[in-house]
């Protein structure tokens, strides 16, 4: 299989994440999953992907997420998650909840996938001067657990 499902303390990094930095997530339905497969985009190493589900996905998960099903699918690299700390992997979850959007004058499904803005750029800076390549070092640590997996096989 593909993907499985997040370890628990990871939805716990999200709903304190959400509470600090996103409320107009407050009643998003979200589904984390771990991918077991290495995510390409341009040639570069994909830690994590955030995507609205199908129709058809939405009325299939309408039993674990009531009513319309989940509005959000985050996918994040399972080799980001056994082999980075607790701190690269919330600077990868709120990147990609930067991408989320709240449309309050949508009734049928308000919640929104966008592009950076330039003050989420801003935000994210101040929030990682601490460590400003953290993106680059996090990805060479993943892509570098992938090429020592294809050495092994």
């Amino acid at each position: 299989m593909k993907f499985e499902h997040v370890p628990e303390h990871i939805l716990e990094m999200y709903e304190k994440i959400r509470s600090q930095h996103f409320p107009h997530l407050a009643n998003a339905k979200i589904l984390f999953l771990l991918n077991k497969k290495k995510m390409i985009n341009k040639g570069n190493i994909t830690l994590s992907k955030i995507v609205k589900p199908s129709d058809l996905v939405k009325f299939l998960s309408k039993d674990e997420a009531p009513e319309y099903g989940y509005d959000y699918i985050i996918l994040l690299d399972q080799k980001l998650i056994a082999h980075c700390d607790d701190t690269d992997i919330k600077r990868v979850l709120r990147h990609e909840l930067r991408h989320t959007f709240f449309d309050s004058d949508s009734l049928k499904n308000p919640y929104k996938l966008v592009d950076h803005d330039f003050s989420d750029f801003y935000d994210e800076v101040e929030l990682n001067k601490d460590d400003p390549t953290w993106s680059k070092r996090v990805s060479q640590t993943v892509s570098l657990m992938y090429d020592q997996e294809k050495d092994e096989k």
